[in-house]
Order: C-alpha cells, then structure tokens, then sequence
C-alpha cells in the first residue's frame, strides 16, 4: 500500500482534478518554495529523492490564438539523492464530476490526454506519451538514457484510463533525473475549437521558456 506524499487539487466546473504523489515510504520535507517568472515551485525532499513541483498556468493566448477559461498544470522534476529503494507515483484524476459528465480518450502525437465534457464544459488532462519519453531518453534530457526502451522505442510508465493518469517513476540511480508533467485546462463548450486540447499539447522545451525554468 502507498501513502500519499503531497496531493494538489484544481476545482474545475467538471469536477476536482487532483495531482498527487505516492510512495511506499511516508517521509516527505519541504525544503524551499519560491518563483519563477511564470510559475510557482516548492523543492521537497523524499526518504530517496530531491524533488521540484511546479506549478503554473498555461501560456494565453496560444500559437491559434485562442484562449481557455482556467488551466492549472505541475510540473515533477525528481532527481534520486539516496541508494535506496523508494517506489514513487504520480496519479492525476478526477472526482466529483457532474453526473452529466463525459469521458474519453484524446491523445495525439506526442500526447497522452483524455477529456471531460457536458452540454456546458470542456475540459482537457494530457501528459506526454511513451514516444517522447523515450526521445527524451535517446538524448538524456531529463529521462535517463539507461533507460532508453530500445525494443519497443516507447517508454511504459504511464498508463492512461479514461479518467485518470497515473505513471511509475522509474527505478533511479543516484543523481538520475526525470521530469514529469501534466496540464490541464478547461473552458465554455464549443465543438468549433480544439483549445483546450492544444493547452495541454505542450513540449517540454517550451514550457521551461514559458515558465522561466534555466
């Protein structure tokens, strides 16, 4: 059984999206909050791991220029300090969902995403797929490149259900790192724009200009 580290929460019209982490460990310490140009972070500390969540806002107006009601997205950057074995999970789901509420899957190229809507909202949750993480892997870019799935070219450590997301971190090595997002926007119901769905179609390169992260 894991315990729940830290859980963050967005309280949108189509239910309470939350962004938590699990371990089979219940030790956590908050070292350090403070901000970025765009964005929040608190550094935490883990029986095994230094860890940075963000959280931020998605960039308005966006490359169509559209715009959406509310979003809120986390970013985990988790760097293993200790040699010892910590199994780490961040699950993102929602509750309290309208009963009008409905499902389904959204992903695209790159993206790992389901929506949410009814008759009023629409609301999107994505992450990025397997395919970039391994990318990301190949060039040791916050995925470490021992990890580089070389039979499938896919990474398998997420998996995504219809109304939630939920990845295994992988086991680290002292001083490996890996980050980790998950974005979430939500706006008015219109079938005529994908806006919402573009806000949490975002690479990790530019949400680091975005944010300001160096």
């Amino acid at each position: 059984m894991k315990n729940t580290l830290i859980n963050r929460i967005f309280d949108t019209p189509l239910g309470i999206i939350s962004c938590s982490l699990k371990s089979n460990f219940s030790f956590i310490e908050s070292q350090k909050t403070g901000q970025y140009k765009n964005g929040t972070y608190e550094k935490l500390k883990t029986s095994a791991f230094d860890i940075e969540l963000i959280e931020f806002k998605v960039k308005q107006p966006n490359y169509l220029g559209e715009i959406v009601s509310d979003s809120k997205c986390w970013i985990w950057r988790i760097i293993k300090a200790k040699d010892i074995f910590e199994n780490l999970e961040i699950k993102v789901s929602v509750s309290d969902y309208p009963k009008n509420a409905e499902f389904d899957f959204a992903s695209g190229e790159n993206l790992d995403a389901f929506e949410i809507t009814n008759d009023q909202w629409k609301l999107h949750i994505g992450t990025e797929d397997g395919e970039i993480l391994n990318y990301r892997a190949e060039n040791n870019d916050w995925f470490p490149t021992r990890l580089i799935n070389t039979k499938k070219h896919w990474q398998e450590i997420t998996e995504l259900n219809k109304s939630s997301i939920q990845t295994s971190v992988p086991e680290l090595k002292i001083n490996e790192k890996i980050h980790l997002q998950y974005l979430t926007a939500f706006d008015k119901q219109n079938t005529e724009t994908i806006n919402t769905w573009v806000a949490v179609d975002e690479h990790k390169s530019e949400l680091e200009k975005w944010i300001g992260i160096k």
